[in-house]
C-alpha cells in the first residue's frame, strides 16, 4: 500500500494506482497523514475486493481553467457587449490567474469585499464587474456541458454592491469614503434654456471679456435645441444625415444607438415645433446632399471613431453649460428632461397628447420598458402649480377647512 507523503505547503498526499484509472494513478490530497493512510487502506481493501473505482475518478479532469481563460473566451465570443469590455479588462488583470475551480461563493464574497475596501468603487462599477465575470462563466458551461460548473455569481443576494455596515467601518478606517449609486434627475431650471442658448449663441455675458465660442458655428447650438427638444441620445444626434430630416412631415428618422452585433435599427421621432424651426433655421444656412451628416462633427478630423466625437461634444457641452452658469448639468440631463416634456405635454383639450408607449417608442425603448419612469423627474413646485391652478377662488386652505367651528 502506498504511504502519504508531506507537501509543502502541509498538506498530506497519497497516490493510488488501478488499471482503469486515467494514466493508472490517481493522486488524493487531505488535511492529516491520518485521513490519507485511511484513505489508502480503504482503496487497497476495495482493489482485493475486486471493486471498480467510482466513475467519477474514470473520467479524465481536464486541464484547470483560470478565470482569465474563461474571461477571455467571453470577451472573444462576439456576444460580451462593447460596454463590457472595460470591465473584463479589470476582470483579467485582478482575478485572472484564480482557478475556476476555486472560485465558489466564499471566494466571489471576498472579492466583492476587496472591491469595496481596496478598490473603494461604487456600487455601480462593482455590479459591472460581477455581471460580466457571471455572463463569462454562464457561456463557459453552455459550451462545456461535460463540466459541472457551479456559478457563484447567481447566488449573490440582492444589493450585493451595496456597502454593508462591516464594509462601511473598513473602508472609513482606511481613510476613505463609502461609496453609493448617484441617481441624476437633473432637469432645468427656470432660465438655464434661455442662457444655455445665449451662450451657445456667442452672446457675452456682462462678467466676462468675450463671448463663447465654440467650434461648429451654429451647429451646437441646433443639437442642443434637438437633444432638449425631442431627447435624441447624443450619438444619435451627431450621426444624423440630411436625408432622416423630413421638414415637410415633420418627423426624423433617427438610426438607435442602442444595437450591437451590427444590428441597425431606425426609429421615427416626430419634431415638436420649437424642434421644427430650430432645424429649419440651421438648414436655412447650410446646403448639404441627402446623404451628408447634418452636423459637421463626424468629419472634423480625418479617422474620427464614434467614442473621440462623443468625448469630444461632451466637454464642448461642459464648458457651454459652466458659461451660462449651470456647473452641474451634463449633457445626458438634456435626455431627462425631454422625456418629462414629452410625458408632460398635453393636447388642446388638455389631455394627455401621447400613451406610455408613444413615450416609450419615441425615445428608443421598448414598448414595456420601464425607462421612462426612471427618467421621469417631476418637480414637486410644478405639480403644486398645477394642483393649485384648479383649485376654485377662495376656496379654504387643508388648515382652514380643518379647523373647528
Amino acid at each position: 500500500m502506498a504511504k502519504a507523503r508531506k507537501k509543502p505547503s502541509g498538506m498530506w498526499e497519497i497516490g493510488v494506482r488501478h488499471p482503469s484509472l486515467p494514466g493508472g494513478r490517481k493522486y488524493f490530497t487531505f488535511d492529516t497523514e491520518e485521513q490519507a493512510n485511511g484513505f489508502g487502506e480503504q482503496w487497497t481493501t476495495m482493489k482485493l475486493a475486486g471493486l471498480p473505482p467510482p466513475a467519477e475518478l474514470l473520467k479524465p479532469t481536464g486541464p484547470a481553467h483560470s478565470l482569465g481563460h474563461v474571461i477571455r473566451l467571453w470577451a472573444n465570443s462576439g456576444l460580451a457587449a462593447p460596454s463590457q469590455f472595460s470591465a473584463l479588462g479589470s476582470l483579467i488583470s485582478e482575478v485572472g490567474p484564480v482557478k475556476l475551480a476555486d472560485a465558489n461563493y466564499a471566494w466571489l464574497s471576498s472579492y466583492v469585499q476587496r472591491l469595496k475596501v481596496q478598490n473603494n468603487l461604487a456600487p455601480n462599477s462593482i455590479r459591472h464587474r460581477i455581471q460580466a465575470l457571471g455572463r463569462a462563466i454562464d457561456e463557459f458551461a453552455r459550451t462545456n456541458p461535460t463540466l459541472t460548473i457551479a456559478n457563484p455569481v447567481r447566488l449573490l443576494p440582492k444589493g450585493y454592491s451595496s456597502y454593508t455596515a462591516l464594509d462601511q467601518k473598513l473602508v472609513e478606517a482606511s481613510g476613505k469614503t463609502v461609496k453609493e449609486d448617484v441617481e441624476r434627475d437633473r432637469r432645468l431650471h427656470p432660465g438655464e434654456e434661455e442662457r444655455i442658448i445665449a451662450a451657445l449663441s456667442g452672446k457675452q455675458r456682462d462678467d466676462r471679456e468675450r463671448g463663447l465660442m465654440l467650434t461648429g458655428g451654429n451647429a451646437l447650438l441646433c443639437m442642443f435645441q434637438l437633444i432638449v427638444g425631442s431627447g435624441l441620445r447624443l450619438r444619435e444626434a451627431y450621426r444624423l444625415q440630411r436625408g432622416q430630416i423630413d421638414l415637410e412631415a415633420k418627423v426624423m428618422r433617427v438610426q438607435s444607438s442602442k444595437q450591437w452585433r451590427g444590428k441597425v435599427v431606425f426609429r421615427d421621432v416626430p419634431m415638436r415645433p420649437e424642434v421644427h424651426r430650430a432645424l429649419g433655421s440651421y438648414l436655412s444656412t447650410r446646403a448639404m446632399l441627402p446623404a451628408a451628416y447634418l452636423f459637421p462633427f463626424m468629419e472634423e478630423e480625418p479617422d474620427m471613431t464614434l467614442k473621440k466625437v462623443t468625448q469630444r461634444l461632451s466637454d464642448r457641452f461642459r464648458i457651454a453649460f459652466q458659461y451660462a452658469d449651470c456647473t452641474d448639468l451634463r449633457e445626458h440631463d438634456l435626455r431627462h428632461e425631454a422625456t418629462c416634456r414629452w410625458l408632460e405635454l398635453r393636447d388642446a383639450t388638455g389631455n394627455w397628447m401621447f400613451r406610455l408607449e408613444e413615450v416609450n417608442r419615441i425615445m428608443g425603448w421598448s414598448a414595456n420598458s420601464t425607462m421612462a419612469q426612471r427618467y421621469a423627474s417631476f418637480r414637486g413646485s410644478d405639480l403644486a402649480q398645477r394642483m393649485w391652478a384648479t383649485a376654485e377662488p377662495g376656496s379654504a386652505t387643508p388648515a382652514q377647512g380643518g379647523a373647528a367651528a
